[in-house]
């Protein structure tokens, strides 16, 4: 097995080895992505970035973010006299806010009424 398990993104069409023997080929195609499971997969894809014909994606870990708590496990506030540090968050960091999607609007239908009788 591989080390760790990569993604790679090809970049131009190459036919390269479809197991671990070489025993079969296919073509990876334009814009493919393959995960190398295993290390025959690493090492072709290592020689595919290597021709300029792959390219490794990259991807963070996300950070996970905790709200700091006190002694008695209360919810600590943030200390306003600290800009550059937020001690509501473990790391005294706050996370990113993600921008929320907007409610949806609702239809209006405007009122049908009737004419009183004179």
């Amino acid at each position: 097995m591989a080390k760790g398990k990569k993604k790679f993104n090809i970049i131009i069409p190459k036919p390269g080895a479809d197991d671990e023997f070489g025993a079969t080929t296919r073509l990876y195609t334009a814009n493919e992505q393959i995960s190398a499971e295993e290390t025959w997969q690493e090492e072709l894809m290592e020689t595919f970035v290597a021709n300029g014909w792959a390219e490794e994606i990259k991807v963070d870990a996300p950070v996970e973010t905790k709200r700091a708590r006190n002694d008695k496990g209360q919810l600590q506030a943030d200390d306003p006299s600290t800009p550059d540090v937020n001690e509501a968050w473990e790391g005294g960091k706050a996370p990113s806010k993600a921008k929320k999607k907007a409610p949806a609007k609702k239809k209006t239908t405007k009122k049908k009424t009737t004419k009183a009788k004179s």
